[in-house]
């Protein structure tokens, strides 16, 4: 099975029991948490050695996790290792924290800048973005000296390019089809998410085949 479809499943199941016990964010964190220790090589190659005994591979679990999360999603990293699903903890951690931001109304969104901005600077982006995506806004930044000004934004899966780099490759092109030159002031060469327009929404993923999941419980 594809190990996005196991990701999302297993994310949706979780998701649903963090819901009920209103402890969503605690479980991303936990989620998070199991990915980040699964993805220890040592530990990997313990959870996914057939010759290792399943009772070995739980106790090393439970010694590894049990102090930091929460049961529910002790039973999850229990149920991936007992599925043998190890290497598909990091798409289950990714699929969650994509329910959970959809769920909050959230999105994150890396800002690059040529220079460092000040704050007023990123308040100003972080506005302008909320104001067009409709949600709060989770944003990082960094500085690329090559994208020469402007602003380049990935909002989830869409990318606004409005850096002096994409106007000037925009006017390069338009100039060898033999377009006249526009003047520097123009707004001809900003995308439309970064002039009048809003950031259209990701395609919507067909819905997988849904399967009654119950809660995981403890390996015997």
């Amino acid at each position: 099975m594809l190990k996005g479809a196991i990701g999302r499943r297993y994310a949706a199941a979780i998701f649903d029991i963090a819901r009920r016990q209103n402890t969503v964010d605690r479980t991303l964190e936990d989620v998070q948490e199991i990915a980040k220790v699964f993805a220890n090589r040592k530990v990997a190659y313990l959870l996914m050695e057939p010759k290792v005994p399943a009772k070995r591979k739980e106790t090393a679990v439970r010694q590894a996790l049990a102090s930091k999360v929460l049961p529910t999603s002790l039973n999850l990293a229990l149920l991936v290792v007992q599925r043998e699903l190890v290497e598909a903890m990091p798409n289950i951690a990714n699929e969650l924290e994509r329910l959970v931001l959809e769920y909050k109304n959230e999105a994150k969104a890396e800002v690059t800048t040529a220079a460092p901005m000040d704050e007023a600077q990123r308040n100003s982006v972080k506005q302008a973005l909320e104001r067009r995506t409709g949600k709060t806004i989770l944003m990082t930044t960094k500085v690329q000296p090559e994208i020469l000004g402007g602003v380049v934004a990935r909002v989830g899966d869409q990318v606004i390019d409005g850096s002096v780099r994409y106007r000037l490759s925009a006017l390069r092109q338009q100039l060898l089809r033999g377009v006249a030159a526009t003047t520097s002031t123009d707004d001809t060469f900003l995308p439309p998410e970064l002039s009048d327009g809003r950031i259209p929404p990701p395609p919507s993923e067909p819905p997988d085949t849904q399967e009654t999941m119950v809660e995981p419980t403890k390996i015997q």
